[in-house]
């Protein structure tokens, strides 16, 4: 898969994170994403699923994240750095986030993620949770998760969150280029906060009120004869989450999507 090279996909994968390509909120510790040949994406927290003799987990205070603050993306072609960071833009609220106009003489840009935290639940505990219950098999999503060989589910149990990303742009030979910080103030609106990192304006901090979800880990656990096991996920650009969930409803009542696959084996992933 092509895109699984994507380093825009890719770029939190050495530091043991995947990489959610439209950073937004909403994406916490114990949701579900599913993945199947059509697509992938957040499903919904796993106690909706889950019916446990265990209280669902919750997530501990968010810590700062030092060995990811200042995270880079490799250099991203034009078109892609504008795209994400459009996205990034348009999550704070911002009046226009299409910057094209600002970036016109780029042909690269480095996007660098701060003030970076991380939202956790203890792996054990989503054990505990898993092992004292089982799964609510009435919701009718149950049949197509379980029996589609082809599809897969991940459980997140850490996010890492930022209300700020700096970016760099560069010209056809690698040389960094001043923006025009006005300009770009006037057009991104007041939800947007922007800085220069140094006088010649080429490094740009742009500031959001509310911290979006970038990454996330996740652990694969199957129930296999007759016992739970837990499995590590690689991280991958297989796995990156590229767009928001919408929940799926039937004429009667919204129907929470479930993460069964495989038949005779149930598999969280």
């Amino acid at each position: 898969m092509a895109l699984c090279n994507d380093p825009s996909l890719t770029y939190l994968n050495s530091a043991g994170y995947n990489v959610v390509r439209l950073p937004r909120a909403g994406i916490d510790p114990l949701d579900v994403i599913g993945k199947d040949a059509r697509s992938i994406e957040v499903l919904g927290p796993l106690s909706r699923i889950w019916k446990s003799d265990t209280p669902a987990p919750t997530p501990q205070p968010p810590q700062p994240a030092a060995s990811i603050d200042g995270q880079q993306t490799a250099r991203l072609s034009l078109s892609v750095g504008l795209k994400l960071l459009a996205d990034v833009l348009g999550a704070f609220n911002a009046a226009m986030p299409q910057l094209g106009f600002a970036y016109r003489r780029a042909r690269s840009i480095q996007i660098t993620f701060t003030n970076v935290q991380s939202i956790a639940i203890d792996p054990f505990d989503i054990g505990d949770f898993l092992a004292n219950g089982d799964l609510d098999s009435a919701n009718p999503f149950v049949a197509h998760y379980f029996l589609d060989d082809d599809s897969d589910a991940y459980v997140i149990s850490e996010t890492l969150v930022s209300n700020a990303l700096t970016v760099t742009a560069a010209d056809e030979n690698g040389d960094e280029i001043s923006m025009d910080v006005p300009a770009i103030e006037e057009v991104v609106g007041a939800n947007i906060e922007v800085k220069s990192g140094n006088s010649r304006h080429t490094v740009l901090t742009y500031k959001g009120k509310t911290p979006l979800t970038f990454g996330f880990k996740a652990y694969s656990i199957a129930y296999d004869n007759g016992r739970w096991s837990t499995h590590g996920v690689t991280p991958s650009g297989g796995i990156a989450l590229a767009a928001p969930t919408r929940a799926i409803e039937t004429e009667a009542a919204p129907v929470a999507p479930v993460l069964l696959t495989r038949g005779g084996r149930l598999t969280l992933k």
